[in-house]
């Protein structure tokens, strides 16, 4: 089935080529005076009307996606990984109310010894992008800020724990430990338009704790949506964008 939907559209790509060669070689009729002046009144006139279709309505429209990068850092099984999609409003193209909602997941073993770190659970940010880009012509710079929340639950064991009261070895394990974080993210990006309503994106972010939970039986090595734990941390989204809205249409002429 593949094999044949490919063959149909390097059979439709290699006719459609044909037929602009084909075009391209018929004699081209020399151009009076007139018609150059009726062509050049008509290149001002789309250039006035491209200028109008840049002011962007209030409400332009809606977006979801998801971040390839979650999804190819779990198919690879890595040590840890953010699974996460996304919904986002568009207003006159340059507020960008967005929720994204995502899985965190590690699976850590100690290189030196066997100690292990375990957790899966739910997260959330809330936040704002605004556009920088004055144009209305696909692209989009972006700054912004999200809230971010996860409430989560680890596993920990160090077989080789040595007792700091005692100085004797022995089995540490930790189950189903309570973790909480409440934190902030700056973030800057770039989103560009691929075909009709497809798009991709590009983001950078930078995170800051702003509460953690109770860490009396130490920090946890991992938390879901933040990443490596410690007081500020950095990462970044690849996200596949479906954009539907008046803007998206306007975008199409």
């Amino acid at each position: 089935m593949l094999k044949h939907k490919i063959s149909v559209f390097i059979l439709f790509l290699a006719s459609s080529l044909f037929s602009g060669v084909l075009k391209a070689q018929e004699p081209q009729k020399p151009y009076s005076k007139e018609t150059k002046v009726k062509e050049g009144a008509k290149e001002v006139s789309q250039i006035v009307n491209s200028k109008k279709d840049e002011k962007a309505p209030l409400f332009a429209g809606i977006a979801i996606s998801a971040d390839l990068i979650g999804l190819t850092m779990k198919a690879m099984n890595t040590t840890y990984s953010n699974m996460e999609v996304a919904a986002r409003l568009d207003f006159k193209e340059k507020f960008f109310p967005i929720f994204e909602l995502g899985l965190g997941d590690c699976d850590k073993v100690g290189n030196e010894n066997n100690n292990t770190f375990k957790t899966t659970a739910p997260y959330f940010r809330i936040g704002m992008d605004y556009n920088i880009n004055k144009k209305v012509n696909g692209n989009r710079f972006f700054a912004g800020f999200r809230y971010a929340y996860t409430n989560y639950h680890y596993d920990y064991t160090n077989p080789d724990f040595q007792d700091p009261v005692w100085g004797v070895c022995t089995p540490l394990n930790l189950e189903s430990q309570k973790g909480e974080l409440h934190w902030l993210e700056l973030l800057v990006g770039v989103e560009t338009k691929l075909w009709s309503i497809v798009r991709l994106g590009w983001d950078l972010r930078y995170r800051g704790r702003i509460k953690q939970g109770d860490i009396s039986m130490g920090e946890p090595w991992y938390v879901p949506g933040y990443g490596k734990n410690g007081s500020t941390a950095f990462g970044g989204t690849f996200k596949l964008i479906l954009d539907v809205g008046k803007s998206a249409k306007q975008q199409k002429k």
